[in-house]
């Protein structure tokens, strides 16, 4: 699995944020149905959002046309990737309720309105403190308030049954290796993590940890393949010290097969955790 980077520290003044803005779109594009999936949950009114770590925006506007009642703050640590929330909600026509925020979640979060949903998708695995940061989001939110906590999931799913990839265990290496290389680089298995203690540890109640997916048929559209094709390539560059040799050969020539086979999937799974902050004012202890 490759990482979608949504978390921005010390990038150097040549840092292409442009390819960092368009990578995380098409990944947005790729779990869309799951963010619809997650707000097509959330009970109650909900008047303020704030999505943390919310990189080009693609899913702030989202959030914003799907509740179109909301307010949506958005906060990243990259001014960059902010004007690129501008675009993206004045394209989608919900400019006028989404509104940026320069912060980091490793610091305490600028003064904001309590947040009735808090949104942080494929973030909190790059904090070096998940309970610190967990408290944070918890003390953002009005009581009663919810949090969306989108993680890894299970490896995706691209080729059929009884690919030869499967059958001679090519694909299954490739996963092992990007997951254990992944894995190094955060210093943790974001897979296996414990977030529910987590989240509990940080005063909130009422955790739900379930997996949900994203599934783009066969054959796939021009967006699916345009995200597919760099996700191979760059897992491949990913893992390449751990990799067989024959193996980054294989994964690599079925990146340049990806436009003109009509078989292949991309199943994207996500972990995605619930929880309330308990209608008590009291913070966590």
């Amino acid at each position: 699995m490759t990482e979608p980077q949504t978390h921005h520290h010390d990038h150097g003044d040549d840092f292409d944020w442009v390819a960092l803005a368009d990578r995380l779109e098409l990944d947005a594009a790729i779990t869309e149905p799951i963010v619809c999936q997650v707000l097509a949950t959330i009970d109650g009114p909900v008047r303020h959002v704030l999505d943390v770590g919310c990189g080009p925006g693609t899913v702030a506007t989202t959030i914003a046309t799907a509740l179109p009642g909301a307010h949506v703050t958005a906060l990243d640590t990259s001014a960059e990737l902010l004007r690129r929330v501008h675009l993206a909600a004045a394209r989608a026509g919900v400019g006028e309720r989404v509104q940026t925020v320069l912060g980091d979640l490793e610091h305490d979060l600028p003064p904001l309105a309590a947040a009735d949903l808090v949104w942080a998708g494929m973030v909190v695995h790059h904090v070096s403190d998940p309970v610190a940061t967990l408290r944070r989001l918890h003390d953002a939110l009005a009581p009663g308030g919810t949090l969306v906590m989108i993680e890894f999931g299970d490896p995706p799913r691209v080729l059929p049954d009884g690919d030869p990839l499967l059958v001679d265990g090519t694909w299954q290496r490739f996963q092992a290796a990007t997951a254990s290389v992944l894995a190094r680089r955060l210093g943790l298995d974001p897979v296996a993590v414990d977030w529910p203690a987590h989240l509990g540890a940080a005063g909130f109640v009422d955790v739900v940890d379930a997996m949900r997916v994203a599934v783009h048929s066969a054959p796939l559209g021009p967006t699916a393949q345009a995200w597919l094709v760099p996700h191979l390539e760059r897992g491949v560059e990913m893992a390449a010290d751990v990799m067989a040799e024959g193996d980054a050969t294989r994964i690599v020539a079925l990146a340049n097969t990806v436009a003109t086979r009509p078989d292949l999937v991309v199943v994207a799974a996500r972990r995605v955790l619930l929880a309330r902050r308990s209608v008590t004012t009291a913070g966590p202890a």
